[in-house]
């Protein structure tokens, strides 16, 4: 078999996420697909992954990706003949403090929405389910039936065998070399001297993916770190199992251990604290099946925990120390989809130590994706257009990943951040937040205060009571009564200029854009199907100038949006979000404050309008309206001028708040943030912003709105029991069954409980705009807390 001179699709990568994709993409019918692998099908990372695939995860998408890649394998040996290993084991999850109880126990909630069933068990059901471990600190598990192992080789061989049955041709020893691209698309592939043109091309090449990413100017920001397990020679406790009989997979988080039985021995591998990371000019040009050196040094620590929790591992004898290299990503999500920045190439990768669980289900979302021309269901947290060319700087990547692996066990608690790769984006207000006492979480590599308590108001991190609840208190009392200073510069800001700016905004955003010179309007960008794919506002700065404010995490969609939107308009779009500082100031007493910084007098605006404003020695320009719901004023001013300004600020009395305060205030008044309750699934009239569409303007997605009656709708949810602390995705019950989740939750300090967003997925009968409605169950952690729900503003709905 010859390589071909054009395919419609090339996929790089042999690898169970590459086979993955073409399996789905055939299997939807997509014909002339090209696999090329480097050395054998299955080898890199493949090979040598402990298999493990458990159905519990703390994400709604990961749950649903991971439960169809289960049901896949279980499939695939029927279809293609190519056993795949998926055996049923069971998994057990072990907890040794309160806090890993209440995080295991939040998954097993979170699985009940989706008809997964768990259960909490004791020590001795511990005990009985493995009896290999000592349990005399476990003081409760979760055990999952329906989890299991699979042989990741298998799996691999068994999505070629489908793929190539259904004409996907593979090309094994088969090296990539570069990569074309025509008017900055993606076209062809060169294998040395040989170029495949391509339609589209797919890099799914594991460790290697950055770097082949980089051939066309794509940014891939993956890093690969060292792995570890051990292998040990048959034992005689799992022998006594009998033929065929397997231990359930063993996670023991606290000790950062997980443990299956393996050819009558044991497998324990770790994710250990310290991790290695892996420059990859350490490795030869032809690594494939192969591994990196045993380090028995770096993994004692380890084995003395293995040794603590499975005695009979002191009577194995070793037979291997497996160490293999594994590629992360910064934020320990993996990433998937059309690169940013060159046209007709999509990326996957980073799967961090999840690709053999994930591959089925991310690999069908990926194949959708390539032939609908943007995502099929919920993916924001694996989009690849979070990561901004920004975050693909070596140095970072560097220092982030060996910690992202070092804390895959770790509790997601509310106010964790990393340690590593800090400062890399900072606001130009940035000293003065420092020494008005900030405390930053890393953000998309921008740092964000989120109060100004310091480290003493943030620490220790619990799922409970945080330890900020009370200097958050003080926050938002400055945010509705006082002057409250809240950076939003980490904001995007995009410059829209041109003769036909007006239409082509009319075009990409659902409200109207024939506004005033000095207006500014709230709107959304949606994809075809309707979805939201960014919540912005759009000012007017002259007949065929606009600027646009979208979310920090929005800059790469939606430019990527706008070219792909742009068409025959004659328009250009810059990103200026460096250019620009935004100070929020919030608060009856915003005015005031604002007033005593300037000689000249503060323009009386009404509700979403901007004019120039002078505030200290700075000029810049204001507008009305403040994220929080409570009076107040965004400032935008230019960068080199931002400290005065804030100086000015804060020496007319202005304070400090941070996002917690302002996310507080945010939930209360209804307002629906990117990523929660706005999403690319979630339509306007789902969210209750039917009202901000322009019909008849002709934007993308308003076919699909045409006669559109939401089945679902986000509604705000008071809870009665101050104890109740949600975070997200929690299940809300009605009537003994699951009618939806919680979408974005915060303490309130107007009501002493916690308050919410939810998306309710059935709606009670005679629900209208102004009832409460009680009755209503959230569960967290496996407990349940009445709720009483409204589709109006909490603060309005509940007093």
């Amino acid at each position: 078999m010859t390589l071909p001179r054009h395919a419609k699709t090339v996929i790089i990568g042999g690898g169970v996420i590459g086979c993955s994709i073409a399996y789905h993409l055939a299997r939807e019918g997509r014909t002339d697909i090209v696999v090329l692998e480097r050395s054998k099908l299955t080898s890199g990372t493949t090979w040598h992954a402990a298999g493990l695939v458990r159905r519990l995860r703390p994400s709604a998408t990961l749950t649903k990706l991971i439960n169809y890649s289960i049901d896949l394998y279980g499939e695939l040996e029927r279809e293609t003949g190519q056993a795949t290993g998926w055996t049923q084991t069971g998994s057990l999850t072990l907890a040794t403090n309160q806090d890993r109880l209440t995080n295991i126990k939040r998954q097993v909630s979170l699985g009940r929405a989706f008809g997964l069933e768990a259960d909490v068990v004791d020590a001795p059901r511990a005990k009985e389910l493995w009896p290999l471990i000592e349990t005399d600190d476990v003081i409760g598990a979760v055990w999952s039936p329906a989890d299991g192992r699979v042989n990741p080789s298998d799996v691999a061989l068994a999505l070629s065998k489908g793929a190539r049955a259904r004409g996907v041709q593979i090309f094994e020893d088969t090296t990539v070399t570069g990569l074309q691209k025509k008017a900055g698309r993606i076209s062809g592939v060169e294998v040395g001297e040989h170029v495949i043109e391509a339609d589209e091309v797919v890099i799914a090449c594991g460790l290697w993916s950055r770097e082949v990413a980089a051939m066309a100017g794509a940014h891939m920001p993956l890093y690969a770190c060292e792995h570890f397990y051990i292998l040990t020679k048959p034992l005689p406790e799992v022998q006594a199992l009998g033929k065929g009989a397997h231990l359930p997979t063993l996670n023991d988080q606290d000790a950062f251990l997980y443990a299956r039985d393996d050819v009558e021995g044991l497998l324990v591998g770790c994710f250990e604290p310290h991790a290695k990371g892996l420059p990859l000019e350490r490795l030869p040009a032809d690594f494939s099946f192969d591994l990196l050196d045993e380090d028995w040094d770096h993994f004692m620590p380890m084995m003395e925990n293995a040794l603590r929790r499975i005695p009979a591992l002191e009577r194995a004898e070793v037979r291997m120390l497996l160490n293999g290299p594994e590629s992360f990503t910064l934020d320990s999500q993996f990433m998937l989809g059309e690169s940013p920045e060159v046209p007709g190439l999509f990326l996957m990768g980073g799967m961090n130590s999840t690709g053999i669980a994930l591959a089925g289900g991310a690999g069908k979302a990926m194949a959708e994706w390539i032939i609908a021309g943007e995502p099929t269901m919920e993916l924001n947290e694996a989009d690849i257009r979070r990561f901004s060319p920004e975050m693909n700087v070596l140095g970072a990547l560097e220092a982030r990943i060996p910690e992202v692996l070092g804390r895959h066990y770790d509790n997601p608690f509310p106010g964790r951040s990393m340690d590593t790769a800090r400062g890399q984006r900072r606001s130009p207000i940035h000293v003065g937040l420092v020494a008005a006492g900030a405390q930053f979480e890393s953000r998309g590599g921008w740092e964000r205060a989120v109060h100004f308590g310091g480290e003493a108001a943030h620490l220790p991190l619990s799922f409970g009571v945080p330890a900020w609840r009370e200097q958050v208190a003080q926050e938002v009392e400055t945010c509705r009564t006082g002057a409250a200073i809240l950076d939003q510069s980490a904001f995007g800001k995009i410059m829209v200029q041109g003769p036909d700016a007006k239409d082509f905004l009319n075009h990409l955003c659902a409200a109207q854009m024939d506004i005033a010179e000095g207006r500014i309007a709230y709107t959304q960008i949606l994809n075809a199907r309707g979805g939201v794919e960014s919540d912005l506002t759009v000012q007017r700065h002259g007949p065929d100038t606009y600027l646009l404010i979208v979310g920090a995490g929005e800059v790469v969609r939606d430019l990527k949006r706008m070219r792909e939107t742009r068409g025959d308009f004659r328009v250009e779009f810059t990103d200026v979000t460096s250019g620009y500082a935004i100070i929020g100031l919030a608060g009856a007493k915003a005015r005031e404050v604002l007033q005593a910084t300037s000689n000249t007098p503060v323009p009386e605006l009404k509700r979403f309008h901007f004019a120039p404003v002078e505030i200290g020695l700075a000029r810049g320009w204001v507008g009305r309206l403040s994220f929080t719901g409570e009076e107040g004023y965004e400032l935008y001013i230019p960068s080199d001028m931002a400290m005065t300004a804030y100086e000015a600020l804060v020496e007319a009395g202005a304070s400090h708040a941070g996002l917690y305060a302002s996310g507080s205030l945010r939930i209360e008044s209804g307002f629906r943030a990117f990523g929660h309750e706005l999403t690319p699934g979630t339509t306007p009239p789902e969210a209750g912003l039917g009202a901000f569409c322009a019909f008849g303007t002709g934007f993308v997605g308003e076919a699909a709105l045409k006669d559109h009656d939401p089945e679902r709708q986000i509604v705000s949810l008071l809870f009665d029991d101050p104890d109740a602390i949600p975070i997200h995705d929690e299940p809300i019950y009605f009537d003994g069954k699951v009618v939806g989740q919680i979408t974005s939750a915060a303490w309130s300090y107007r009501f002493g409980r916690s308050v919410a967003l939810a998306m309710l997925t059935s709606l009670p009968q005679g629900l209208q705009d102004g009832d409460v409605i009680p009755g209503f169950e959230v569960e967290i952690a496996c407990t349940r807390y009445s709720a009483r729900i409204s589709r109006k503003p909490a603060k309005e709905a509940f007093q």
